[in-house]
């Protein structure tokens, strides 16, 4: 299976709208056309997407990544982690942020692609947020 990358575009949206209910679909418009949002596809079809903003206005963070339940453990997550951190680094940034729940397995998951724990966030009646970094090589 061949996993392409690419920033994604408005003829993406009905697909992101359907698989990130954490932001309306007027906020994921405004984020494509910021471009900072990537899609996975597979033979031209869209099965994975990955949403990021700046930390403290400069540190990319990685916000979202979603792939389709039936293309998941086929590295199509790695993909598109390893297209966002590339894209980073032509953008001159050295380093990265993302975070997950610590009730989740994704923890596992960044932690293989290289990410370490760089502390935590803890709201009431809410799991501990896992804060996660990685430092980019020029």
């Amino acid at each position: 299976m061949s996993v392409a990358t690419r920033i994604a575009s408005d003829s993406d949206l009905q697909f992101l709208s359907e698989v990130d209910g954490h932001v309306s679909r007027h906020m994921l418009a405004d984020l494509v056309a910021l471009g900072r949002v990537m899609v996975a596809a597979v033979d031209g079809a869209a099965v994975g997407c990955l949403r990021w903003g700046m930390f403290w206005d400069e540190v990319p963070f990685m916000n979202f990544l979603w792939v389709v339940a039936e293309h998941r453990g086929h590295g199509v997550g790695t993909t598109l982690v390893e297209a966002w951190e590339k894209s980073q680094v032509a953008a001159g940034h050295n380093m990265v942020l993302t975070s997950t729940v610590s009730a989740e397995t994704a923890q596992h998951f960044y932690r293989r692609l290289g990410y370490v724990d760089s502390g935590a966030l803890f709201l009431p009646e809410e799991p501990t947020e896992l804060i996660l970094r990685k430092a980019l090589a020029d």
